[in-house]
């Protein structure tokens, strides 16, 4: 009898973490990290904003960080959480249970997904990036990443101009794996960067969208200053599987189409009948 009513506590507590979204990663109780390069500008970017002025209506609040060799885009949130998490655990070692997640999450909760959990690290001196994506609950022994040379994005530069964060900014479109992207750039920061994957251009990128408007990214902070910070790489990322880009592509939109599939929390055949989540990744091809 006992064994029974385990079993069904924990079909309905798995059900319960699928439902609110909770198959993303817990916090890290452990926040190893290692300074990689000096930073001398940090750049806020809201990411699918309906409201860049609230960050509760954001996806998520990613940053850009630039150094002399390299820069770091990464979730705030995810950041954020993991540092308050490791603080809260670092004061308290013996607690029976941990929190799992802590601070500001934007519109959460949401799922899991890439653009949240992944760090991109471009590498000027060899203009290679490198992507580390960290899986959702039950997937984390698929911790991954991929390498790749810099994108030669295909920009075509316009006259028309609008203001972003108060710096006038001169339009740009691209075509990028399988999206038409727009983007918004200013030559009063001269530095050839952006969110995400985007670079490029003759100035920093503070407005980008793919033409369906799927996917937005808006500047909505940008810190200079002479004195420079240092620019952190996680210790766990060396353990991460490396591979490669297409095939880590295909197995995080299953991931997305079908979590309790490719987690194993269900028999592969549990769940006929119902049908797979759509899912739209950045990249289409």
């Amino acid at each position: 009898m006992k064994q029974k009513l385990l079993s069904v506590f924990i079909m309905i507590f798995f059900d319960i973490l699928i439902l609110y979204g909770q198959h993303c990663p817990a916090s890290r109780i452990k926040l190893n990290m290692s300074v990689v390069d000096s930073g001398y500008i940090k750049i806020s970017y809201a990411f699918n904003a309906t409201d860049t002025k609230d960050y509760n209506t954001y996806d998520d609040w990613q940053i850009l960080e630039i150094g002399a060799n390299l820069s770091r885009y990464y979730s705030f949130f995810v950041y954020n959480s993991d540092s308050l998490v490791s603080d809260w655990h670092t004061k308290r070692p013996n607690a029976n249970a941990v929190p799992y997640r802590m601070g500001i999450q934007g519109k959460g909760p949401h799922d899991w997904s890439e653009y949240y959990f992944s760090e991109y690290f471009k590498d000027f001196t060899k203009n290679m990036l490198t992507v580390y994506t960290r899986m959702p609950l039950a997937l984390e022994k698929a911790n991954s990443y991929y390498v790749e040379e810099f994108t030669a994005f295909d920009w075509k530069i316009f006259t028309d101009t609008m203001s972003v964060m108060n710096y006038i900014c001169q339009k740009a479109t691209c075509h990028f794996r399988g999206r038409d992207y727009i983007a918004w750039f200013t030559m009063d920061i001269p530095i050839n960067n952006g969110p995400w994957k985007f670079s490029g251009l003759p100035g920093l990128i503070l407005k980008i969208s793919d033409t369906e408007k799927q996917y937005n990214f808006e500047c909505i902070g940008i810190e200079q200053s002479t004195r420079k910070f240092p620019i952190k790489k996680h210790n766990g990322f060396d353990n991460y599987g490396k591979k490669d880009r297409l095939q880590l592509l295909k197995f995080e939109k299953e991931v997305h189409e079908d979590y309790q599939k490719m987690s194993g929390l269900i028999p592969l055949d549990g769940n006929k009948g119902v049908p797979k989540k759509k899912y739209y990744p950045m990249e289409l091809e």
